[in-house]
């Protein structure tokens, strides 16, 4: 009887936001990633070997839109 093999958990760190308070929750920002790395995967022809390349990207994209979508807003400038 062979013994099954666990893969080890991923190291790539995904934020740990909150679902319910308007921020995605951890599994849909790892399913955009997953996603984007894959677009990326393919932009670059289906070549093999950069995957790292293509998650790092797509979670360094995921998080300064996230950070950006989370800052905020500067108050108007309204004349007397």
């Amino acid at each position: 009887m062979k013994a099954s093999r666990k893969r080890p958990p991923s190291k790539a760190r995904v934020p740990d936001d909150v679902a319910g308070d308007g921020v995605e929750s951890k599994s849909s920002a790892e399913e955009q990633i997953r996603m984007r790395a894959y677009e990326l995967y393919r932009e670059r022809g289906g070549i093999r070997g950069d995957d790292l390349s293509d998650w790092l990207r797509a979670e360094r994209e995921y998080l300064e839109r996230s950070a950006s979508d989370h800052a905020s807003p500067r108050p108007e400038h309204q004349e007397l």
